[in-house]
């Protein structure tokens, strides 16, 4: 005789309308910080080849930075997840990767020396691996609630969105402007005042994952 519970095909049990709602606007809040704070990244990361060449560096040197920072993204999060994990601080985790990469994009813009470049460029990604643990915990205690594939479905539809968006306007402006990069950072630096309107509502929802 099966034990009584919760089988693999038994769906988890859900919150009332207004948990779901609540849970649900936390969704739709952070996938619109993804959305923005991807589309700040992709848009730079579509132009870190040219801008870095610019600066002096060789095709090996670009390789290098940008292979660098694809591997700090992936690695470190081995061990900023335990950490964030142990410390149970996962909002403070992922409000420091984010301000960690919104901090890094527009500055790089303007930096013109070789060596400062390719340090933000690694350091934009190390932001990426600082809050990727401890957001996708936040989020799964949101999505509890919405249903987990329903709710990180529309969390990444989202991400991917402005990932999309991003080098499309690079390309889009760049065309316009007969490769003028001035307008591109100005709309970087208006995207990070967006994304820090919206981290504010997400604040809003809860000080910590247990509230959720």
């Amino acid at each position: 005789m099966k034990p009584a519970g919760l089988t693999p095909t038994t769906p988890a049990p859900s919150g009332g309308p207004a948990q779901v709602l609540s849970a649900w606007r936390f969704v739709l809040v952070f996938g619109g910080v993804s959305l923005l704070m991807d589309f700040v990244y992709e848009s730079a990361r579509s132009v870190t080849g040219p801008l870095l060449a610019h600066l002096g560096a060789s095709a090996a040197v670009v390789g290098v930075v940008t292979g660098a920072g694809e591997a700090a993204a992936l690695g470190l999060r081995l061990a900023s997840g335990p950490l964030a994990d142990r410390s149970r601080r996962f909002w403070a985790w992922t409000i420091a990767g984010y301000v960690l990469t919104a901090a890094s994009v527009p500055v790089l813009g303007l930096t013109g020396v070789l060596w400062a470049a390719c340090a933000l460029v690694i350091a934009e990604r190390v932001g990426k691996a600082v809050r990727s643990p401890a957001k996708d915990t936040l989020l799964s205690h949101a999505t509890a609630v919405t249903g987990r594939g329903r709710g990180f479905a529309v969390h990444e539809a989202m991400d991917q969105v402005g990932a999309l968006l991003g080098p499309l306007t690079v390309a889009g402006v760049l065309a316009l402007t007969g490769d003028d990069y001035a307008p591109l950072l100005r709309s970087a630096r208006a995207a990070r005042r967006g994304r820090h309107r919206a981290a504010g509502l997400v604040a809003c929802q809860g000080s910590r994952p247990g509230r959720l």
